[in-house]
C-alpha cells in the first residue's frame, strides 16, 4: 500500500477539526466546505462521513473543539499549577499566548455574528473564561465590579490583542504580561 494511503486512513475527528478551524481562519464560515476541507486533507467526502453525520454536525463538533482547547484545557492546566492567584492570572496569560489559545476567536466571533449556535458558544466560552477569572481576582481581595471589570479588562484584552498586535516577540510578550498584571492587581 502507498505510503500516502496509509495517511489517509489514519486520519480522525481531530484531523478534520484542525483543518476545518483552518479554512474558517482563511475564508470565514463560507469556506467551511467539505469538498474543500477533503480536498485539503487529501481524502474524499467519504472519510468525511466515517466521522460526522452531516456539515451541521461537524459545525456543532468544531464549536465544542474551539471551546475545550481554548478555554477548558487553558484553565484546568493553569488551575492544577496551584499557584496563588496573582501567579494564576501571569500563567493564564502566558498559557494563552504561548498555545495560541485565542488564535481562532476572531474568526468564531465574525461566524457567530450571523449564526445563533455560533453565537450561544460563544458566550459559553465567554462565562467560562470570565468566571475563571473573576474567581482569581477575587481571591486576590477584589469585590464586586472591581473584580468584574478587572477580570473583563483582562479578558478583552488576552482575546484582542493577538490581531491587534501580531508579531510580538515572545520577550516582549512576556514583559507585557508582567506589568499587565501588575497594573489590574495594584491597589
Amino acid at each position: 500500500m502507498p505510503r500516502n494511503a496509509t495517511l489517509k486512513t489514519r486520519l480522525g475527528r481531530d484531523d478534520w477539526l484542525r483543518s476545518t478551524l483552518a479554512a474558517l481562519m482563511e475564508e470565514g464560515i463560507g469556506g467551511v466546505r467539505i469538498e474543500r476541507i477533503a480536498k485539503t486533507l487529501g481524502v474524499t467526502r467519504g472519510s468525511f462521513y466515517h466521522h460526522f453525520a452531516d456539515r451541521e454536525d461537524l459545525l456543532r463538533e468544531l464549536l465544542d473543539h474551539w471551546i475545550e482547547v481554548s478555554t477548558t484545557r487553558i484553565r484546568d492546566e493553569v488551575g492544577a499549577l496551584g499557584l496563588d492567584p496573582v501567579n494564576t492570572l501571569s500563567a493564564l496569560s502566558r498559557m494563552i499566548r504561548h498555545r495560541d489559545g485565542s488564535t481562532f476567536d476572531v474568526a468564531i466571533r465574525a461566524w457567530a455574528l450571523h449564526d445563533e449556535m455560533a453565537r450561544e458558544y460563544a458566550a459559553r466560552a465567554d462565562e467560562a473564561r470570565l468566571e475563571f477569572i473573576r474567581s482569581q481576582f477575587v481571591a486576590a481581595g477584589f469585590e464586586g465590579l472591581d473584580a468584574e471589570n478587572r477580570a473583563r479588562i483582562f479578558m478583552y484584552y488576552e482575546m484582542s490583542e493577538p490581531a491587534v498586535f501580531a508579531n510580538q516577540t515572545r520577550e516582549l510578550e512576556d514583559a507585557l504580561i508582567e506589568k499587565r498584571i501588575e497594573l489590574l492587581t495594584r491597589r
